[in-house]
C-alpha cells in the first residue's frame, strides 16, 4: 500500500533510524577535516603546503565523482531500493581508508605524499558513495516543509555525537594510548581505526532501518545499475545548475564550508600553539563546542519553525561572522575569553549542517515543478560536490598560509609570525568567507511561503494529470 509522504507524520523510530548515519558522516568528515592536516604535518612528516595539496587532490576527485554517484543513485533499480545498496557497499572502504590515512608509513617523502594522496581519493570515493544516497534518502522520507527540518534536526544531534568521536575524543584518546606506552604514530593509527569502525556501524544501522522507505524498485528489463553515460550525467547536471535557487545555494555552501574547514582544521594548531593547551584540554574544548552545538540545534529548530530556514541561517551567518572577526581585534586572552570564542565558533560552524540539507530538499520540488523530473540524488549531490571542493580549498589555503607564515611542524614552539597567521586563519579569514555565504543566501528565493505555493501547484498538476 502506498503512503502519502506529504501528509504522514514521521515517528520517533523513523527519525532515529534515519539520523544514525549522520553519526558516521560527522565522525569521518570532522576527523579527516580537523586532524588530517595536523597528522600529516606533525606525525607523517609532510610539509604544510604538500599536505594541503593532498587534500585538494581528493577534493578535485570528489568534485568529479559526485555527479556520477548522484546519477547512479537516482537511476539504480534493485530489490534493496535505490539508496541503500550504495550505503552498504561504501561503509567498509570508508572505514578502511580512515585507518590508512592516519597510519604513518616509512617511505621516501615524495612517495609518501603520493601514498596519502591515493588513500585520500579512496576515502572521498567511499564517503561520497555513501553520503549522496544518504542525503537523497532524507528527501524521500517526507515532503513536509517543517518535517524535513525536524528530520534534519535529529540528524544534527547524531552529527554532534559523531563530532564527539571524530573531533572531541581523538586527541585525548591518542594521548591516552601514548601514556600506555604506544608510539605517537601507533596511537593515531588505532584512533583512525576506531573512528572508521564506528562510522561504518552507524551507516549500517540507517541502511537497515530505511528498508520501508527505500522501496524495492526492480523493473522488468531494467538493469540494477544504469550505464555510466558521462554526457548524459553531466548534461543533467548542467540542467540542474541552471535552476535559479541552485546557483545561490552553491555559492552559499562553498563559502560557508571554506569557513568551516579553515576554522576546524586550524583549531588544533590554534589551541596547541597559541594557547598552549594539552591534548586533554583540546578534547575538552571540542567537547564544550559540541555541547554548545546541541543547544543551538534545539534553539534553531524552534526559530526556523517560527520563521523559516533561510531567515534562521542568515541570522547564524551574520552573528558568526561578526563574532569570530571581532575576536581578532579584541584578542582572546585567558580561559573565559577562549570559551566565549569557541561558543561563537560553534555558531559559525554548526547550524549549516542542520538547515542547509533541509533547504536543499526543497529545491527537489522546485525542480519537479519546473522540469517535471524527480532528481533528488542529482540535486543533493551538489552539496557533496561543494562540500568536497570547499574542504580541499579550505585545507589548501590553510596549508599555504601556514607554510608562508613559517610554521614548523617539528618545532615545539612557533615564531611570532607563524602564531599571527594561525590566529588569522581561525578568525578574520574564515569570517570573510562566512560573510560571502550570507550574501549568497540572502539572494536565495525559496522561503516557506514560496515552498507551500510550489507544493500547491504540484498537487494541482497531479489532479489535472
Amino acid at each position: 500500500m502506498e503512503y502519502d509522504r506529504n501528509m504522514e507524520k514521521l515517528t520517533f523510530k523513523n527519525k532515529i533510524g534515519y539520523a544514525s548515519a549522520a553519526f558516521g558522516d560527522a565522525a569521518s568528515y570532522s576527523f579527516v577535516n580537523s586532524f588530517l592536516l595536523f597528522f600529516l604535518t606533525t606525525v607523517a612528516g609532510i610539509e604544510p603546503a604538500a599536505a594541503g595539496t593532498i587534500t585538494i587532490v581528493g577534493a578535485i576527485w570528489n568534485t568529479l565523482i559526485n555527479p556520477i554517484v548522484g546519477y547512479l543513485s537516482d537511476n539504480a533499480a534493485t530489490k534493496w531500493g535505490r539508496r541503500r545498496p550504495f550505503m552498504f557497499a561504501m561503509s567498509l572502504p570508508l572505514a578502511a581508508s580512515i585507518y590508512l590515512l592516519f597510519t604513518a608509513v616509512e617511505l621516501i617523502p615524495q612517495i609518501r605524499a603520493f601514498y596519502y594522496g591515493a588513500v585520500v581519493i579512496i576515502f572521498w570515493s567511499a564517503y561520497t558513495g555513501f553520503f549522496v544516497p544518504y542525503l537523497a534518502l532524507g528527501a524521500e522520507y517526507t515532503q513536509d516543509y517543517n518535517e524535513r527540518t525536524e528530520l534534519r534536526s535529529y540528524a544534527s544531534i547524531f552529527n554532534m555525537l559523531g563530532n564527539l568521536v571524530g573531533l572531541a575524543l581523538p586527541a585525548a584518546f591518542a594521548d591516552f594510548l601514548c601514556g600506555q606506552g604506544m608510539s605517537t604514530a601507533g596511537a593515531w593509527s588505532v584512533t583512525g581505526g576506531a573512528v572508521g569502525l564506528s562510522s561504518m556501524l552507524s551507516i549500517f544501522i540507517t541502511a537497515k532501518a530505511a528498508g520501508p522507505r527505500d522501496k524495492s524498485c526492480c523493473e522488468k528489463g531494467k538493469k540494477p545499475l544504469p550505464r555510466v553515460a558521462l554526457r548524459e550525467i553531466f548534461g543533467e547536471y548542467g540542467q540542474v545548475l541552471k535552476l535559479e535557487p541552485v546557483k545561490y545555494l552553491l555559492f552559499t555552501s562553498l563559502f560557508a564550508l571554506i569557513c568551516n574547514t579553515m576554522i576546524m582544521s586550524d583549531l588544533v594548531y590554534y589551541f596547541t600553539y597559541n594557547h598552549g593547551l594539552s591534548a586533554n584540554q583540546i578534547s575538552g574544548m571540542f567537547f564544550y563546542r559540541i555541547c554548545v552545538c546541541i543547544l543551538l540545534i534545539l534553539v534553531m529548530k524552534k526559530i526556523s519553525a517560527a520563521t523559516d530556514k533561510r531567515t534562521a541561517l542568515l541570522a547564524v551567518f551574520a552573528a558568526g561572522a561578526i563574532a569570530i572577526a571581532a575576536a581578532k581585534f579584541t584578542g582572546v586572552e585567558g580561559a573565559l575569553q577562549l570559551y566565549v570564542f569557541v561558543f561563537f565558533v560553534a555558531v559559525a560552524t554548526s547550524i549549516y549542517w542542520q538547515l542547509m540539507p533541509a533547504i536543499i530538499y526543497d529545491v527537489c520540488e522546485y525542480d519537479e515543478l519546473e522540469t517535471g523530473k524527480k532528481r533528488q540524488g542529482a540535486i543533493v549531490s551538489l552539496q557533496g560536490l561543494v562540500e568536497a571542493l570547499a574542504s580541499g580549498i579550505g585545507a589548501q589555503l590553510l596549508g599555504i598560509i601556514l607554510q608562508l607564515g613559517g610554521f614548523d611542524g617539528e618545532a615545539a614552539a612557533q615564531t611570532r609570525q607563524a602564531l599571527v597567521w594561525v590566529e588569522n586563519s581561525a578568525t578574520v579569514i574564515p569570517a570573510v568567507f562566512l560573510g560571502l555565504a550570507f550574501v549568497a543566501l540572502y539572494k536565495y528565493p525559496i522561503t516557506k511561503k514560496r515552498f507551500e505555493e510550489i507544493q500547491r501547484q504540484l498537487e494541482e498538476r497531479k489532479r489535472v494529470g
